[in-house]
């Protein structure tokens, strides 16, 4: 199995989790509560979106301790109470996910969320041609 994405998140002391990985069949997402098989990426991104935020949009209103984590093939950014991670150097700064984090400017733990399915959606495109030889 190959994994495509994985999104954490964090509010008031409790956690949510998904992630999406190829098999031999296609593409699995895996949430807290359940595991399903999908047809396409942007699938499997829509069920994560929706997923983390609806456990994050109670902290949308603010006053509410929150963090997310997006991880891909180049490594994690992280928006609210986590810090970003990943590789180091000129040539981790100059990945998508680097890029496209810097242009989210903390606006809450939903527009965290968007910046975070832009990451995916980057990573996404060049792991289609994975997913489709998989399934």
């Amino acid at each position: 199995m190959s994994q495509l994405f994985a999104l954490d998140a964090q509010k008031a002391g409790f956690e949510h989790h998904v992630h999406a990985e190829t098999d031999g069949l296609g593409i699995v997402v895996y949430t807290d509560e359940e595991v399903r098989r999908v047809g396409s990426v942007n699938e499997a991104i829509r069920i994560a979106r929706d997923y983390i935020g609806a456990f994050l949009q109670p902290a949308q209103r603010g006053g509410i301790p929150w963090g997310l984590l997006v991880t891909v093939s180049d490594g994690c950014a992280a928006y609210g109470e986590w810090p970003l991670a990943g590789g180091g150097g000129p040539s981790f700064q100059q990945t998508p996910l680097v890029r496209i984090h810097k242009r989210w400017h903390d606006s809450g733990p939903l527009s965290a969320l968007e910046n975070a399915i832009e990451i995916i959606r980057a990573y996404a495109s060049s792991s289609r041609g994975l997913a489709r030889r998989a399934a």
